[in-house]
């Protein structure tokens, strides 16, 4: 099964994106593995919600990418003993939009490029036992999307294919590289899916063509000059 690390945000500000993205802990047998990594802000976050599960960063075995954004791939270098997973789709991409798409962080992608652990795949597959990899384009060409049952209910780590659940309802996705793409994309993780687990929400049940949230997002925004607390809720 998966555990959610640290949960999406659907938040954006005047300065653009937050990246406060959803990092899952996969239940591997090699070990455990993470689904995509963060952000570099939410590296503390990150850590700690590790160590609450008995886990150090050297415990992790494998790193599976939805796709190449800084707020997904930020932390991988904090894993130096995991094998990196990308689909070979998402490194096209890359290599074709890098200096274009601002939400590609060049030279951290080259270093992640050089590890000696790095698996490039093709098509679809089960990249960890009991989790099928499934190509959910249209954010970026190369995007990947995790598939896994549990208690004969689907679950799809649908992470940017499916953002939030405005995406759900309205069927298509916002700032898209490939936007019919995406739709697809998001018209197929709808059907596979009881569960969705999003890149920037909590998780969405999928019941009868309804959309419902599972908790509500939230996060806490402290002013370090005064020491002013805001919450945040969606």
């Amino acid at each position: 099964m998966y555990d959610i690390l640290l949960n999406g945000f659907p938040g954006r500000s005047s300065r653009g994106f937050l990246g406060w993205s959803t990092v899952a802990l996969l239940d591997a047998p090699a070990g455990p593995a993470l689904f995509d990594t963060g952000a570099t802000g939410d590296r503390p976050a990150l850590m700690a919600a590790l160590g609450e599960r008995g886990l150090a960063p050297a415990d992790i075995r494998t790193i599976v990418l939805s796709h190449l954004h800084f707020d997904h791939v930020a932390n991988v270098e904090c894993f130096p003993n995991a094998e990196l997973i990308i689909h070979q789709d998402e490194l096209a991409y890359f290599y074709e939009q890098q200096g274009k798409d601002a939400a590609l962080p060049v030279h951290q992608i080259e270093g992640m490029l050089a590890r000696s652990k790095l698996q490039l795949i093709n098509g679809e597959l089960a990249v960890i036992p009991g989790f099928a990899m499934i190509r959910t384009p249209g954010h970026t060409a190369g995007h990947c999307s995790l598939v896994v049952e549990h208690q004969g209910e689907t679950h799809v780590l649908a992470q940017d294919a499916l953002k939030h659940r405005g995406e759900a309802e309205a069927g298509e996705a916002t700032g898209a590289f490939l936007p019919a793409a995406a739709a697809r994309s998001i018209a197929r993780i709808l059907e596979l899916a009881d569960i969705v687990v999003p890149g920037h929400d909590v998780p969405l049940r999928v019941s009868g063509g309804r959309i419902s949230p599972i908790g509500s997002p939230s996060e806490t925004i402290s002013i370090a000059l005064n020491g002013r607390v805001y919450a945040l809720e969606a």
